[in-house]
């Protein structure tokens, strides 16, 4: 099998084998082949541009793999704006001996996800280090949208009566990579996917939103308390209406975890006017990505000391506070 060796980031003739290599496996989604910068054309007054960096383990996944993570991801953050992506720029940084067979199956994805999505690779680096100075692969990548709507999309803009919605089951992303660390055998996958599609129907539907967040790192429990911090504003969840899968619940239960912490890859939290609710789920639920999303709860009060409350299946509260250590290291 060819694995990757120093001399691939030397700048020489092996330098350009893996670049030709590269860009052969990405087709037509890279628009600057070679040049030290790319050019677009944007022509919406606003943009935005976010960036990321990449380094799960394992690379290889059930429902996915770094590349399609890091795609999915970076088109996730510009979503969660309100933006339509349009480039992308894409780094890998590669360890020596490297099996170009795995780098084949992760360009395989960036392309198809990118294809998807209708977006472009417009720059791009790859650096090579020695055996034992990184883990496999790390990939690097920055996104470019534009905004075609005028609402103003903002943590901070969660309003008293707004109601909390998620676009699917929490926990998903999370759970499936600490089954496979843990060699726990299990049919669950990864959520990893692109939600812009669905935020695009709700814009397109002219559907007033206050704020749109991703629950990564720290998932659903975590984001929500950044958002209620933000907004400096008490939000109260219904555990009864918040959709966990009895496998994300059993593999927690084992480990110990709460699944309202664990990363989701592929899902989005929409706080929206409570009028705008039904509405919201019903454009959702015509996808096949959206099918179980559901209001979880509403923004109760203004607070000077925001919290996160739990409402539990016998009635009680408990408070959700944000998480003092990582459960999860390295899990995009």
């Amino acid at each position: 099998m060819e694995r990757i060796l120093l001399s691939h980031g030397s700048g020489g003739k092996n330098s350009k084998k893996l670049l030709e290599f590269i860009y052969n496996g990405l087709g037509k989604i890279v628009v600057n082949l070679g040049e030290d910068s790319g050019i677009a054309e944007i022509q919406s007054e606003k943009i935005a541009i976010t960036t990321d960096s990449y380094t799960i383990e394992p690379i290889f996944f059930s429902g996915g793999n770094i590349g399609k993570l890091a795609i999915c991801g970076t088109l996730n953050d510009l979503a969660m704006v309100g933006a339509i992506p349009k480039y992308l720029t894409l780094a890998f940084i590669l360890e020596e001996n490297f099996a170009i067979e795995d780098l084949k199956k992760i360009l395989s994805s960036i392309r198809k996800e990118s294809e998807s999505a209708g977006i472009k690779i417009i720059a791009g680096d790859t650096k090579i280090v020695s055996k034992g100075k990184l883990d496999k692969i790390f990939i690097n990548t920055a996104g470019v949208g534009t905004i075609e709507h005028s609402q103003n999309i903002n943590s901070k803009n969660a309003q008293v009566g707004d109601a909390i919605i998620v676009t699917g089951e929490i926990g998903n992303h999370g759970a499936a990579i600490m089954a496979y660390r843990n060699e726990f055998q299990t049919e669950l996958c990864s959520d990893c996917a692109s939600v812009s599609p669905l935020i695009q129907n709700l814009l397109n539907a002219n559907i007033e939103i206050h704020t749109l967040r991703d629950p990564t790192r720290g998932g659903l429990a975590s984001i929500l308390n950044e958002i209620a911090s933000a907004s400096s504003v008490d939000i109260e969840l219904d555990e009864r209406e918040i959709p966990i899968n009895d496998s994300v619940n059993g593999i927690c239960d084992i480990l110990g975890m709460d699944p309202l912490y664990m990363a989701c890859e592929g899902r989005a939290i929409i706080v929206s006017p409570e009028s705008e609710a039904n509405k919201i789920l019903k454009i959702l639920k015509k996808t096949v990505a959206a099918k179980n999303a559901k209001k979880i709860g509403k923004v109760t009060k203004k607070s000077d000391k925001p919290r996160l409350y739990l409402k539990t299946f016998i009635g009680s509260k408990r408070i959700l506070p944000l998480l003092s250590r990582e459960l999860t290291p390295r899990i995009c």
